[in-house]
């Protein structure tokens, strides 16, 4: 099994546009872009074959500015983003994804392990909050729900 890596060039990801909401319905053939953000490269490659499995595009970044340019030039579905990531903090990275218009629609996913960090989140702009640890189940289920797909469309191991 091989994650896929960034690259700068392909295709970019489908965005919403600014009169339709983020969390639109997709089309049943379509996998859902995911960018991991963590600092840890093994909670990445878990949570990447977790979701490549499931039948979702991953790419990842370790960390703030990674997460930035990842983002802006990938323009994925969802991000799921740990806040305790290097050079520029989850909560920052969060915040200059939504000052940008190419990028402020995109929902973000904090993951922490702070307790004390709910509320400063939210005020950076995440869409949902998941304390950590969390398996990459459950941060499935929150990307079904953001997404509005139903969790049993996911392709299944052995089916792609």
């Amino acid at each position: 099994m091989s994650v896929r890596q960034w690259r700068r060039s392909g295709s970019k990801g489908r965005r919403a546009t600014d009169d339709a909401p983020f969390n639109v319905p997709r089309a049943s053939t379509e996998k859902p872009m995911v960018l991991v953000v963590d600092f840890d490269p093994a909670v990445c490659l878990m949570q990447a074959i977790y979701l490549k499995e499931l039948g979702c595009q991953v790419f990842t970044a370790h960390d703030g500015f990674a997460a930035l340019e990842h983002a802006s030039a990938l323009l994925p579905d969802v991000i799921v983003m740990s806040l305790d990531i290097p050079r520029l903090d989850g909560c920052e990275a969060i915040r200059r994804l939504n000052e940008s218009s190419s990028t402020r629609r995109i929902p973000v996913v904090a993951v922490t392990e702070d307790p004390n960090s709910r509320l400063k989140a939210f005020e950076a702009g995440c869409t949902a909050y998941l304390m950590k640890p969390c398996t990459p189940q459950i941060i499935w289920a929150q990307i079904c729900a953001l997404l509005r797909l139903p969790e049993s469309r996911a392709i299944r191991p052995g089916q792609s």
